[in-house]
């Protein structure tokens, strides 16, 4: 029996991962070169538990992860210095995340962020009742961790939107984008009111609004056709916060889009149309458009040789590592010079006769991107 991760699915993750598929102009973007370089510059082995989603620390120098151990339970944070993947000695606050075993932790909504005072957050919604919830993690003010709820928030968002849990926060939790039928609704989270509301021409449908590493900003992505199944096109809008104007507008080949900092790069995922045959990482120049050549974020499937978790020799059973490897989080560097991403290996394996045999492990990348002369 394959040994998979098992996750709680929901109509919003199907439907963005059936728009991930569709957005993937290979033959066009993917053949540019010029404009800017993205190279690899490490991948460093995080470990055979599954990295749920992520957050970068603002220095930029720390990467926390919220780990589980691919089966949704047992969750636990480690922090990894970006500059070489050591992992830094924090506690992992285990017995305060078991209330994250049975919700689904949804990765879209940008669900683990660094508060404005320095504190760890982690957003979430109970499975059966739609109820948000914030585990708040004290790193800088101390403490003990709490969890936090407010049914006047959670009516709030509801007044806007018939699918509250899967508004989107900003990086520092501090802001929400919340989808209405026809407009985005950004809220202050702490004083419950709305901060402005940006319509979207067509719905929101086939949009999906995220905020910019500072928060000063509503990045929009739209797609331009979504009828026609050969048009894979889809339109990057930037509007300013708090007042909404529409700043910039730029032509994109995904709907999984990160924008630097500085907002003169996009970091981009590919897709094929089966997710398990292609997943590349581009980045494009937003003012030329040109795209980096691409990063492959799977691997060559490979022969099993030795059970990673028990060290058991396989090599005459014909065991193979698929090569899928899952993007769970994406970040920027805060100077726009590189980016970090984690991979989950989804927890492949075998069981059998009583035990497991563990094929792969989950990864954390680095990558420096440069403009090309």
């Amino acid at each position: 029996m394959i040994r998979k991760s098992i996750r709680y699915q929901n109509a919003r993750f199907v439907l963005l991962i059936v728009a991930l598929m569709l957005a993937a102009p290979i033959s066009i973007y993917a053949a540019q070169g010029g404009g800017v370089n993205l190279i690899q510059t490490a991948e460093y082995d995080i470990g055979l538990d599954c990295p749920v989603t992520s957050a970068l620390d603002p220095a930029g120098t720390t990467l926390w992860i919220l780990m589980d151990n691919c089966f949704g339970y047992h969750n636990s944070l480690r922090a990894y210095n970006v500059a070489d993947g050591t992992q830094v000695d924090v506690d992992d606050y285990a017995d305060a995340l078991v209330s994250l075993d049975e919700p689904y932790v949804d990765l879209f909504i940008t669900p683990m962020g660094f508060t404005p005072a320095g504190d760890l957050s982690i957003r979430y919604n109970d499975p059966e009742t739609y109820q948000s919830f914030n585990v708040l993690i004290p790193l800088a003010s101390g403490g003990e961790v709490i969890t936090q709820t407010s049914a006047t928030y959670d009516a709030l968002l509801a007044e806007y939107s018939d699918y509250p849990e899967f508004s989107v926060y900003s990086p520092d939790h501090s802001q929400v984008v919340v989808a209405g039928g026809t407009s985005f609704h950004v809220v202050d989270v702490q004083a419950e009111t709305e901060i402005v509301e940006i319509p979207v021409e067509g719905g929101t449908d086939y949009a999906l609004a995220s905020f910019s590493a500072n928060g000063e900003h509503l990045d929009v992505i739209h797609f331009n056709n979504p009828d026609d199944m050969s048009d894979f096109s889809s339109t990057l809008l930037i509007y300013s916060l708090p007042d909404g104007p529409l700043l910039q507008q730029y032509p994109v080949p995904s709907s999984a889009v990160w924008v630097s900092p500085d907002e003169a790069y996009a970091a981009v995922q590919l897709f094929s149309s089966n997710v398990t045959d292609l997943s590349e990482l581009v980045v494009i120049n937003l003012e030329t458009g040109l795209a980096s050549p691409a990063s492959n974020l799977l691997e060559e499937p490979a022969p099993v040789t030795t059970c990673l978790n028990s060290g058991n020799d396989v090599s005459d059973i014909g065991y193979m590592t698929s090569g899928y490897l899952s993007l769970t989080s994406l970040y920027w560097l805060p100077d726009s010079s590189g980016i970090t991403l984690s991979l989950s290996y989804n927890g492949e394996g075998a069981e059998g006769a009583g035990s497991s045999c563990i094929f792969n492990y989950s990864r954390l990348r680095t990558y420096t991107v440069e403009t090309a002369g």
